[in-house]
């Protein structure tokens, strides 16, 4: 979801409403945005070494972790200007507080115990039954099988060993790389090194 679109989403929503976002621009990267004095803001969810944070000072494992953390604590951790936390999920049920102007967008949310995650087109659904760690789970395009072993050179590059069984996520990187996962891991590999089922 591009900043655009998720400032239309936000315009109609009381103040501290927020919503966790892929970047668009930079495909696996996350943001929050947020709506604050009567203005969207957009936050950027930093990953180094397998950690989210938006503070330096303040690391999390998980999306969740964070999230969770920043609906108790304010964000001016991180933002000396903002000064507020995150209180309303972007979708919550309607039966809650009849303050928010809750209004029907045309996005496809997921949300689990008030973590509310707007999934890009090829991620699937996830029903309020499914297990909170799912929420973030794609859709699998496929099966292929690593031809080759590939040593990934950063956290976001997933490595393969000749023979691995990988999920594909998604073939629509840069150049050719595709982005998938082998044993609980997932990250970009070159297309090129592995070989679909059929």
């Amino acid at each position: 979801m591009e900043r655009l679109q998720a400032e239309n989403e936000l315009i109609n929503r009381v103040n501290s409403t927020y919503l966790v976002r892929h970047r668009s621009k930079e495909s696996g990267e996350y943001a929050i945005s947020i709506k604050y004095n009567n203005e969207a803001k957009h936050i950027k969810i930093l990953t180094r070494d397998g950690f989210f944070h938006i503070a330096e000072n303040r690391k999390f494992k998980s999306l969740m972790e964070l999230v969770e953390y920043y609906k108790h604590h304010s964000l001016k951790e991180g933002f000396r200007t903002l000064d507020t936390t995150l209180q309303f999920p972007y979708k919550e049920p309607e039966h809650s507080t009849g303050q928010r102007g809750n209004r029907a967008g045309n996005s496809s949310p997921s949300l689990f115990c008030g973590f509310s995650f707007v999934t890009p087109p090829d991620y699937s659904f996830v029903p309020p039954s499914t297990p909170f760690w799912s929420v973030l789970s794609p859709k699998v395009l496929g099966i292929a099988i690593a031809r080759y072993d590939f040593c990934a050179r950063d956290m976001r590059e997933l490595s393969l060993l000749k023979g691995d069984v990988v999920k594909i996520y998604t073939k629509m990187g840069a150049n050719g790389w595709w982005r998938g996962e082998v044993n609980g891991k997932v990250g970009w590999f070159p297309s090129t090194y592995v070989e679909m089922d059929e």
